[in-house]
């Protein structure tokens, strides 16, 4: 047995690196990328009409006050969240802080909404689905701060 061991050991080892360089390259491929030079960016889109650009590289907090209400939004460690909000539900709250392309915070009482960006020019559109919500009556009003 030992002999064996002996006499395929160059072919034991290049199998081993081969193992390792596909380990590797799985996992990068697996892995999401932003374009090269594009830096990730939180567009915060207010119920005023307003959209505010924040860079998920610099940490940052930015106050928005509309018509509808109040909201505090914080970079921190290359993730958006929302701090703070005067709506009367605070589901935006519960949202979990975002960092990938297409992730989104919505606040529907301020009709205030973030999403995460590779430029500026990819976003705009708020994800419909995420703002779904049955009411245990069956009656939203979206107006009710």
């Amino acid at each position: 047995m030992g002999e064996a061991l002996r006499r395929n050991r160059a072919t034991i080892v290049v199998g081993l690196v081969i193992v390792a360089i596909l380990a590797t390259l799985m996992a990068l491929v697996g892995r999401p990328q932003e374009p090269q030079g594009t830096a990730l960016v939180a567009l915060v889109h207010d119920g005023d009409g307003t959209t505010h650009e924040l860079p998920l590289d610099q940490d940052a907090t930015l106050e928005v006050v509309t018509s509808f209400g109040r909201n505090v939004i914080v970079v921190e460690d290359g993730a958006v969240r929302m701090a703070e909000a005067d709506c009367a539900n605070g589901y935006c709250l519960t949202q979990h802080a975002i960092s990938s392309p297409g992730e989104q915070i919505i606040c529907l009482p301020h009709e205030l909404w973030v999403e995460v960006v590779g430029s500026t020019s990819d976003g705009g559109q708020m994800d419909e689905s995420a703002i779904s919500y049955d009411a245990p009556d069956g009656d939203v009003d979206l107006q009710a701060g």
